[in-house]
């Protein structure tokens, strides 16, 4: 959801609704995984030996769609958690999984309450904000008919050895974000009325016991200075949230300071480890903190691609499908692992090729990155995969020839990176056809593919829920 339409300021789609030759349907493929370890192929036909087994294990991890969806029988209801909202409805959720490149889906009901004014008021979700291991940060969105919007948050635990699943809302967050201020200029707020960013608030799970939600605080002026950051972080089980004021941002050795500038907005947070945050920018970098830091610092690092140019203004703002083509993930304790998918002239070169044949060539290329707050850090780049490699594999026959999109690296192992492949030419959204693949990029080698149902414009989320 972008800024503008949390707070009620949606725009029209953009649409581009074409009359072209269709690709040709495709049943799912389950192929041989790469791991020669492996017995069975990932995602087996309901029914099979191997597909009982599947479900009785459960997933190793998932890909959640953001978006939640009213009740289904698809959902296991060993997941099922509920709790209380600020106006007093009882919110049940639960969770249907799924192993990747098959997507897991949030399920909810919420049951209205006694108040007369809940006639008066729409409900938006619960949608997903953040998510780290078996931990998911949810986000319920209430409007009234006089327009104005209150903000409810929940930490969602997944069940553990010796506990439940459990569902638990936060208490309000009192503190007044930059971005509400410039955006609400003289406007009072309550603290139910001050919104949490998605893009700007990630969930970092400390062990069994401690988790944090951290929302980061940055000025959105183009010529206000850009050395210091605000953290505003809510540690699970306290009363209160703490804020973290004029946290430094520190820059590579000899910089001078331009990074910051085309750094303006974070488009999504990654928890690594038990201790990093990584608030990224998929057109220029990321700021990363040490979190169990007593004086946190927020460094600034570049990602392993060109900068975004400008467009006649003072920085890059995000644009809405940044992480269409980018994305980066946790690859293990200490290190992340960033995926750029990037158009190839016909000839080999980057950009985008003139060739009437070409026009969709492509190539995914991945880096790893070790992380630290004061040693120098190096993109390492494992792993290269071009259009005509992936074509070529069994299992894409039938799929159009077009650039992947929305890569997600898996938890367990980050040289395997699920896409979605859709049709670019289609008469409305729900005729158009769409695919995941499950891709070894260091065997080159397709693993799963799977149609894709509804929400095919929904991004996803790793995370581990099944015990």
């Amino acid at each position: 959801m972008s800024l503008l339409a949390r707070f009620g300021l949606r725009g029209l789609d953009r649409l581009s609704l074409l009359t072209c030759r269709r690709s040709i349907g495709l049943r799912s493929l389950h192929l041989v995984p790469s791991g020669g370890d492996m017995e069975t192929p990932i995602n087996p036909p309901r029914g099979s030996p191997a597909a009982a087994s599947t479900a009785a294990v459960g997933p190793r991890w998932e890909m959640l769609r953001l978006y939640g969806r009213p009740s289904d029988s698809a959902a296991d209801s060993k997941t099922v958690a509920e709790c209380q909202t600020s106006t007093g409805k009882q919110l049940r959720v639960s969770f249907g999984l799924a192993s990747p490149p098959a997507s897991s889906f949030l399920y909810y009901d919420l049951a209205a309450g006694s108040s007369p004014d809940d006639e008066h008021t729409d409900e938006e979700g619960p949608n997903i904000m953040a998510a780290h291991g078996n931990s998911v940060l949810l986000e319920i969105i209430s409007r009234t008919d006089d327009l104005s919007c209150t903000f409810d948050y929940f930490v969602y635990r997944a069940a553990g050895a010796t506990r439940p699943p459990s569902l638990s809302l936060l208490p309000a967050c009192d503190y007044r974000s930059k971005f509400e201020t410039e955006a609400r200029a003289g406007r009072w707020l309550s603290p139910r009325e001050q919104a949490l960013l998605k893009e700007t608030t990630g969930l970092l799970r400390r062990g069994d016991d401690e988790l944090l939600v951290v929302s980061l605080d940055v000025t959105y002026k183009d010529c206000a200075p850009r050395d210091t950051a605000g953290l505003c972080v809510f540690r699970l089980g306290g009363r209160e949230w703490e804020f973290k004021e004029a946290v430094p941002i520190v820059l590579e050795e000899g910089s001078k300071g331009d990074e910051l500038y085309q750094w303006r907005l974070s488009e999504s947070v990654v928890a690594v480890g038990d201790r990093f945050l990584c608030w990224v920018n998929y057109l220029c970098g990321f700021l990363l903190c040490d979190m169990v830091e007593a004086s946190p610092k927020l460094r600034y690092v570049p990602l392993p691609v060109r900068p975004h140019k400008s467009r006649g203004c003072s920085c890059c703002e995000p644009e809405p499908d940044g992480q269409n083509f980018r994305n980066m993930y946790a690859a293990g304790t200490d290190a992340v692992r960033f995926v750029s998918v990037d158009p190839r002239c016909c000839c080999g070169g980057p950009g985008t090729s003139t060739c009437v044949h070409s026009q969709s060539a492509f190539t995914v290329t991945s880096w790893t990155l070790s992380l630290s707050m004061d040693k120098p850090m190096t993109w390492v780049k494992d792993g290269v995969l071009d259009c005509a490699e992936l074509w070529a594999q069994p299992g894409y026959e039938g799929l159009p020839r077009v650039q992947v999109q929305c890569p997600v690296v898996s938890l367990d192992n980050p040289d395997i990176i699920c896409f979605k492949v859709s049709e670019e030419c289609f008469i409305n959204y729900k005729d158009r056809k769409v695919w995941m693949l499950e891709v070894d990029m260091k065997r080159k080698a397709i693993i799963s593919v799977v149609p894709c149902t509804d929400g095919a414009w929904s991004f996803h989320i790793p995370t581990k829920l099944h015990g």
